[in-house]
């Protein structure tokens, strides 16, 4: 299946959907993004060595405007999955993608109870394969990592949690930019994420603060208490960004994620004593040791210790907490940590987010209010009565549920302004599984390796954010567009310009078409398209259901239609060429692009 001629995919890519591709999107662009493709990574290190320091963080994004994604839900609505497109649409939204059979079995059921088989599901973990591995004789060196990341995304069980793993992966970032040869330490932070995908935000906050991975990233790993007589102070990245990025954000926001004013003017959230004053708290760690600067075996992937020697003893004051003299680190730590997560703006600065990552790129106010309230309130109660989560303010089960099971997007209206646009991972790892793709090892897949160049890849690879500001801002609004028009936050568009269109085309060419690695590795399965190629009609109407939930439309559909049938059909081989082509016309265009 690997026979198929470049030539022939270029021609069909270059003829058929660049123009049409590029007025779909409504332009995008880089905007302020700084979100180009991201450099090499810096010479290896050695094992207990720090890494080199990371390139200046972009300045910190504008406040974001208020949510204006228009309306609340008037109407009855209904969690039961009765049809093809409701089954389609829900696991867009709680997977990385789906089958036909995926799709079929759905049908007739109701969502409350598939959601409740999710949040059972064992976890995914990545650090004990791959040290099995390592064990084992493989170097596990470098990004190995991506690849076991990769294949689960794509054939993985636990799809909700991983996608909540890549959620999460997108508010705390931690970039593997500058941890080559650090595997091990990725895996247990992509651990960390995975254990606690429905546990309780504040237990995430923790874990992520006691990473080595996070503690490297943002330097406070081995961050040594101040000394008055050398002017040394500690470092303040970890204490500006838990606030500015990963909890509070940089303004006081009302429930429903708006900004509140004072006398019409924003309110910030804290200034620069604060983060001196949080800076403080994070002095004293290191990996697990003899001694603050000397590890034990393993210990670079295993959670942080804390040195109280080298733990700052003076007072600490932030956000109106005030940490006495003399306190101990992981007490200090502690009190901080309870500090930031009992902050009002938390609850809808997190749920926000997490609307963004599944449902709505641009969610409005009182959607934003409806999962505030179930962050806060630590329990969801579903329309047929189940209840999720403990009643534990931030527990993420329920505020997932309360996500996934909301009015807005259960009920019978389809507004414009609704939907989530699909960043590129999604797209990828959608038509994998949409075609069931068989003999999957990312290891052997050379364009896997890193896909975050943005002329010849994704321009987006998981755990690979080119900074602390994630791959996108949560408040981007797109120039020159029509959801900029109308004041629509648009995060996914600011990976989107006319350069990375053309490499996303590229890319999926690649592996649509069967040629993107070994002729054993990465195989999908065109059978239910081949079996009905003769009929064009029904092969894109096939695939609209498939891959759109029957958003495309009659032009599109009819365009794809007329490009299919300019093929003959003669043979088998033929209708796979019908079925390739019709697929890689839908991936392609701007229905695919949204995620209903």
């Amino acid at each position: 299946m690997k026979q198929t001629s470049r030539k022939y995919v270029q021609t069909v890519a270059a003829s058929l959907v660049l123009v049409s591709m590029i007025a779909g999107c409504g332009g995008g662009g880089g905007g302020d993004g700084g979100t180009g493709s991201v450099g090499n990574p810096g010479s290896p290190n050695t094992p207990g060595s720090p890494p080199p320091p990371p390139p200046p963080p972009p300045p910190p994004p504008a406040s974001p405007p208020p949510p204006t994604t228009g309306q609340t839900p008037t109407g009855p609505y209904d969690t039961r999955i009765d049809t093809e497109v409701e089954a389609q649409k829900w696991l867009g939204r709680t997977t990385f993608g789906a089958d036909y059979s995926s799709i079929q079995s759905l049908v007739g059921t109701d969502a409350e109870e598939w959601l409740q088989g999710e949040f059972d599901k064992p976890a995914s973990l990545y650090l004990s394969d791959l040290l099995a591995r390592q064990s084992n004789g493989e170097n596990i060196d470098g990004y190995k990592h991506r690849d076991v990341l990769w294949d689960n995304m794509i054939a993985g069980n636990d799809q909700l949690r991983t996608r909540m793993l890549f959620a999460l992966s997108q508010l705390f970032v931690v970039s593997d930019d500058t941890a080559f040869n650090a595997t091990p330490q990725i895996a247990y932070f992509m651990d960390v994420l995975s254990k606690n995908a429905f546990g309780n935000f504040r237990d995430v906050l923790e874990e992520v603060t006691y990473s080595s991975a996070m503690a490297r990233y943002l330097t406070y790993w081995r961050n040594e208490k101040g000394d008055p007589a050398t002017g040394r102070m500690p470092d303040e990245n970890y204490a500006r960004e838990v606030m500015q990025l990963f909890t509070i954000g940089v303004i006081e926001l009302n429930q429903d994620g708006t900004p509140k004013l004072v006398n019409g003017k924003e309110v910030e959230t804290f200034t620069n004593d604060d983060v001196e004053g949080l800076a403080k708290v994070f002095t004293g760690l290191s990996w697990a040791g003899p001694n603050f600067y000397q590890e034990d075996a393993g210990s670079q992937y295993k959670r942080l210790v804390m040195f109280d020697y080298m733990h700052a003893p003076e007072e600490k004051r932030f956000l109106g907490a005030v940490i006495p003299p003399n306190t101990g680190g992981d007490a200090s730590v502690k009190i901080a940590l309870d500090t930031i997560f009992e902050h009002p703006n938390t609850a809808p600065f997190v749920s926000r987010q997490l609307i963004q990552r599944f449902t709505a790129s641009s969610p409005s106010p009182e959607y934003v209010k409806r999962v505030a309230d179930v962050f806060d309130a630590g329990t969801f109660t579903a329309l047929n009565g189940r209840v999720f989560g403990t009643g534990e303010r931030g527990d993420l089960e329920a505020t997932m549920a309360a996500i996934l099971l909301d009015p807005s997007i259960n009920d019978a209206n389809d507004y414009e302004s609704e939907g989530k646009i699909r960043e590129p991972v999604l797209k990828f790892v959608n038509w994998a599984r949409a075609f069931d793709v068989r003999n999957i090892d990312s290891s052997k897949e050379g364009m896997l390796d890193n896909t975050s160049s943005q002329s010849t890849g994704l321009g987006q690879q998981p755990m690979r954010s080119p900074s602390v500001f994630n791959f996108y801002r949560p408040g981007y609004v797109a120039p020159g567009t029509e959801t900029g028009a109308q004041g629509l936050t648009a995060p996914e568009f600011q990976v989107v310009n006319q350069g990375s269109i053309v490499s996303f085309m590229n890319f999926m060419t690649a592996f649509i078409f069967d040629t993107s690695g070994p002729a054993d590795n990465f195989i999908p399965d065109y059978s239910p398209e081949i079996a009905i190629a003769d009929d064009a009609q029904a092969l894109t109407d096939y695939l609209d259901l498939l891959l759109t939930g029957k958003t495309m439309t009659d032009q599109a559909k009819a365009d794809i239609v007329a490009a299919v049938s300019s093929i003959p059909v003669a043979s088998d081989a033929d209708r796979e060429k019908r079925a390739k082509l019709a697929a890689f016309m839908t991936i392609t265009s701007s229905a695919y692009a949204i995620q209903r």
